[in-house]
């Protein structure tokens, strides 16, 4: 259920959530029963909610220290090893993959850039921080003081807080602005710029309560020259696409069985290219067909790293 570096928290928060509800009834049957004003019992609770989240706050942290320095680790590893062979794609980690394929030298520029994604998630995770804290000053200050006046206080702030977060991911300039521009950067070593990105836009999410938050529209499209061919990637709403323009006889073909396999009236090149590629399992719900506008590697519901084997598949299908 949870991967890569997160499985601490994840498993924290899962199972956390559970202990947390049994300790909130125990502490509310025990201390609470016939009293007229328990504020002792709220205290418990609240003090209860507070060490739950201050330790899955510190779990989250830790986990994406984690995983960030041992992302970067895997890319130096993967940069200082890789001699662009892939044997099979399908047991690389994503950074032994970005690595293999690339076609331009990597430089300094594009490891920065793979390195500052982690800080989008950083200054997110901070916010989360800064919001809980307000939540966690004003609504319990309002049982234990038995007053609005905090409401008055730490109401406005939080809202201002979730606003500035808002405003600070999708303004011109901001997070989502520089979380594209890395990743342009990051993938100028495979060929690939990014010429297509979503559209963010504040709106009214739930018409009855009139809330509102960001809603992401569109697809990101990377596009660039590699091998002397043109080659797109479209990523979004779980999918993926690779095309690459290159003619070719018509041919479908679709993973089975750990395989992705030629339907059969596809020609031989592309049943004898299909054949060198490995039996996987990560081939699943993946799709190719080819004809005079290119080929196009399709993949449904994939994990982050999926479409660089795809990238592969399509290169290889172009190659025989």
């Amino acid at each position: 259920m949870f991967s890569g570096g997160f499985r601490r928290s994840g498993l924290f928060g899962l199972i956390g959530v559970i202990v947390v509800a049994g300790v909130v009834v125990a502490i509310a049957l025990t201390t609470g029963e016939g009293q007229s004003n328990p504020k002792t019992t709220y205290a418990l609770i609240f003090g209860v909610l507070a060490v739950f989240m201050i330790v899955l706050f510190a779990l989250q942290r830790s986990d994406m220290e984690r995983a960030a320095g041992g992302d970067a680790k895997a890319v130096a590893r993967a940069v200082a090893e890789g001699d662009g062979k892939i044997e099979n794609p399908t047991t690389m980690e994503e950074q032994q993959l970005w690595a293999a394929l690339a076609v331009k030298p990597i430089d300094n520029e594009a490891i920065k850039a793979r390195s500052s994604m982690w800080d989008v998630g950083r200054r997110s995770l901070r916010l989360g921080m800064v919001v809980t804290l307000l939540i966690f000053l004003t609504v319990p200050s309002i049982y234990l003081l038995e007053s609005f006046v905090p409401l008055l206080i730490g109401g406005p702030l939080i809202v201002l807080a979730a606003i500035y977060g808002s405003i600070r991911a999708v303004a011109p300039g901001g997070e989502m602005d520089k979380g594209y521009e890395n990743v342009g950067l990051a993938m100028a070593p495979l060929g690939f710029e990014v010429t297509e990105r979503p559209k963010v836009s504040i709106e009214t999410r739930d018409a009855t309560t009139g809330r509102v938050g960001p809603k992401i529209r569109g697809a990101l499209v990377l596009s660039g020259e590699r091998h002397g061919r043109q080659v797109s990637v479209r990523l979004g709403d779980g999918r993926s696409e690779v095309k690459v323009l290159v003619a070719t006889p018509e041919f479908e073909a679709k993973a089975r069985d750990g395989r992705v396999r030629p339907a059969k009236d596809a020609p031989a090149a592309v049943a004898e290219a299909l054949k060198a590629s490995p039996n996987s399992t990560r081939w699943k719900k993946v799709t190719a067909e080819g004809g005079p506008e290119g080929i196009v590697v399709t993949r449904k519901d994939g994990e982050q790293a999926d479409w660089l084997c795809d990238l592969w598949l399509a290169e290889l299908l172009a190659d025989g």
